[in-house]
């Protein structure tokens, strides 16, 4: 019990607490449940890879997006996981390729982005014809700490660096907001047209 606790104290955001629960359901679930448990597990690190291209999670590289060539190539969106990607795809909005760079900026969980996934975007940037580079990092301290990252990596080249725009969710209550997406709201006000 004690080396399973262990184990899953390791992945992130997962205390002494969180993995003791964990661990407690594992030892209540069937054989099968935990057979299912352990071959998802298996096969999620054996059968996928990053695209060498983008740095998504992928069955074969390059991946789906990377390998479109329907797609802008001079568009580059950074984000920080895939599922961000999936997000993106889904809304339909962005139609050019993406960089993900997997590790965020966690200083708690003792992340930093992947310097790989840095450097490997700025190669891109400059041998690529990538002209924009759309920052699309989670609107707090590990998003920003992430777009700061990116932002140092391309110093010095021709890209365009842009960002998502912030502001209010629409039916949002003020009242219920946290202060900091009060806060970039307020600060990307602009005029009202007519």
């Amino acid at each position: 019990m004690e080396r399973l606790i262990r184990a899953l104290e390791r992945f992130p955001g997962v205390g002494a607490r969180s993995a003791e629960r964990m661990a407690l359901h594992v030892l209540r679930s069937t054989r099968e449940e935990v057979a299912d448990l352990a071959m998802a597990l298996r096969d999620a690190r054996i059968e996928t890879q990053r695209c060498a291209t983008c740095g998504n999670i992928t069955l074969r590289s390059p991946c789906a997006i990377c390998a479109d060539t329907t797609r802008f190539r001079h568009i580059v969106c950074v984000v920080e996981g895939p599922r961000e990607v999936e997000k993106l795809e889904s809304a339909g909005v962005h139609e050019g390729l993406y960089h993900v760079l997997l590790e965020g900026f966690a200083p708690r969980e003792g992340a930093e982005p992947d310097a790989h996934a840095l450097h490997s975007l700025r190669r891109r940037v400059e041998s690529d014809g990538v002209t924009e580079v759309v920052l699309a990092t989670a609107p707090d301290r590990e998003g920003e700490g992430a777009a700061l990252s990116v932002i140092e990596a391309l110093a010095g080249t021709t890209a365009n660096i842009t960002r998502l725009a912030r502001g209010l969710p629409a039916g949002a209550r003020l009242e219920y907001l946290h202060g900091e997406i009060l806060a970039d709201a307020y600060r990307g006000r602009r005029p009202l047209d007519g």
